[in-house]
């Protein structure tokens, strides 16, 4: 073959390599370009996001005090005229109910200015109990007390038992809608009472803790758990630069059992315990100790709540 017809054969393939090569940068740079377009548009300005916290939080604030009924009306429409120009629109519902709590769950934009946002209560109502059953509830959740120094007499066939007035734990979940102009929140709308969202989360034991813990380290665990939930010095106990310290307030009642992730060189102690403090009796705990060994001795290096599938 002639030697010019091998340096064009030569010069097309040099060429066509260049033009392969310039169409996938321009096309690399089309994809890179999109995904920055895609962040960008899902990434929230500094401004957006002080808005969306004012809007969840101006939902989360009336949520409290619209779940919270007393039994006034005035004093009930003074507290929720800081959020509605005319609070004789949210009338005071019938029965008495206090919030204890309150949780934004979600947040989202149904329009340029229009904001829907679920809000889980935590509140405590206030339900009258035949007195047969009110003998289940614990005395501080009792309101009034009828019971006499003496056993009263059972109510005759057909008639009816006195009733005592207790306190009782519920949980609710509520839509409120919001607007905001000019950078601030306003309700928009009464909270519609909605289903709680189901969790999601797992409180399961964490894997790879298949052997129980040498009876050297089980006697530690004990002994350190129960200075540390006393409130005790645990200075001989925690390596230096652990960060941990006693808890206190809490007395260790028992510890049902300690699995290793290594029983012949175990780094890691998963620990299954009940704890109680003044009023409080038989509290779970599962926790997880890291562990080292200095001068034949063990020593705790972190503590931290267990997890599924914990590493």
């Amino acid at each position: 073959m002639p030697p010019f017809l091998l340096r064009r054969i030569a010069a097309g393939i040099v060429w066509c390599l260049l033009i392969l090569s310039l169409l996938f940068s321009v096309r690399a740079s089309v994809f890179a370009a999109r995904a920055y377009n895609t962040l960008a548009v899902k990434a929230y300005t500094p401004d957006e996001a002080s808005l969306r916290e004012s809007v969840a939080e101006t939902a989360r604030q009336f949520a409290v005090e619209w779940a919270t009924w007393l039994g006034d009306p005035d004093e009930y429409a003074k507290r929720l005229s800081a959020f509605l120009s005319d609070p004789s629109a949210a009338p005071l519902p019938q029965g008495v109910q206090r919030a204890v709590a309150a949780s934004t769950v979600s947040t989202r934009q149904d329009g340029p200015d229009v904001w829907r946002v679920d809000v889980v209560v935590h509140v405590e109502r206030l339900v009258k109990l035949p007195q047969t059953d009110a003998y289940s509830v614990p005395p501080a959740l009792r309101v009034a007390e009828i019971y006499a120094q003496t056993p009263q007499p059972q109510a005759a066939q057909g008639q009816q038992q006195a009733e005592v007035s207790v306190w009782r734990a519920a949980v609710m979940q509520v839509e409120i809608p919001v607007r905001t102009a000019g950078g601030k929140a306003a309700i928009a709308g009464l909270p519609a009472i909605i289903p709680v969202s189901r969790g999601q989360g797992k409180a399961t034991a964490p894997q790879g803790f298949g052997d129980s813990a040498p009876d050297n380290l089980a006697a530690f665990v004990n002994q350190f758990l129960d200075l540390y939930y006393s409130g005790g010095n645990v200075q001989n106990f925690v390596a230096d630069g652990s960060g941990v310290s006693p808890l206190g307030g809490w007395k260790l009642q028992n510890v049902d059992q300690i699995q290793v992730d290594d029983k012949n060189n175990p780094t890691k102690a998963l620990v299954e315990c009940e704890v109680t403090a003044p009023g409080t009796q038989t509290v779970k705990q599962r926790i997880v100790l890291d562990l080292t060994v200095s001068g034949g001795r063990f020593l705790v290096k972190g503590l931290k709540a267990a997890m599924g599938l914990e590493q």
